[in-house]
């Protein structure tokens, strides 16, 4: 009987797993589709930007005017973006406050160093499978990109269901990223 329940764990363990690449494809799909659109009122430091700058061009921080700047700091009163800090705080502690579930959601498969370190929002956006998925670089180690999978229950509630690190931005897409967004990394007061 145990065998049988270990089975069902790691066969609901794989599915979850696939959900996440899915989700994580699907984002992908998205951004595309995203970034043939004329406005955004959600991507602040438009990562599709870096994918289509020719390398050969000299790499200038990306500077927002004003109002841009604002909005984008309204980001991180959001709650979902909130939900992120809270989800990796819990993590931390053992306690996973804040994390769907009894695993970890995809947390393991980074080093807890990065969680330690404060975090800024890259892109925000509907998650295909609802909520919201928040794409982030933390300060301290921005040679990876990641993102969280927040949903917003029925009762109101938020859980951290999916986290993993972005397959497509390459060492060299990332590398421009840390250059083009050096003011925001730079940002203590704003990042969390």
């Amino acid at each position: 009987m145990t065998n049988k329940l270990r089975t069902q764990g790691l066969f609901s363990r794989k599915i979850k797993l696939l959900i996440i690449e899915l989700t994580g494809l699907l984002i992908i799909i998205g951004i595309i589709g995203y970034s043939l659109k004329s406005n955004s009122d959600v991507s602040y430091l438009k990562p599709e930007e870096v994918a289509e700058s020719p390398q050969s061009q000299k790499i200038q921080p990306q500077e927002l005017t004003p109002d841009q700047l604002e909005e984008y700091y309204q980001t991180y009163q959001n709650p979902f973006v909130l939900h992120v800090r809270k989800a990796l705080n819990g993590y931390l502690a053992g306690t996973n406050e804040g994390i769907s579930g009894p695993d970890d959601v995809g947390l393991d498969s980074s080093s807890k160093e990065y969680y330690r370190s404060k975090f800024v929002v890259v892109w925000f956006d509907n998650s295909i499978a609802g909520g919201k998925d928040v794409t982030i670089l933390f300060q301290d180690k921005p040679d990876r990109v990641f993102t969280a999978w927040v949903y917003k229950t029925a009762v109101g509630e938020y859980e951290l269901r999916g986290f993993w690190q972005s397959s497509t931005y390459t060492d060299e897409k990332i590398q421009e990223l840390n250059k083009r967004f050096k003011l925001y990394l730079e940002d203590k007061e704003h990042a969390l």
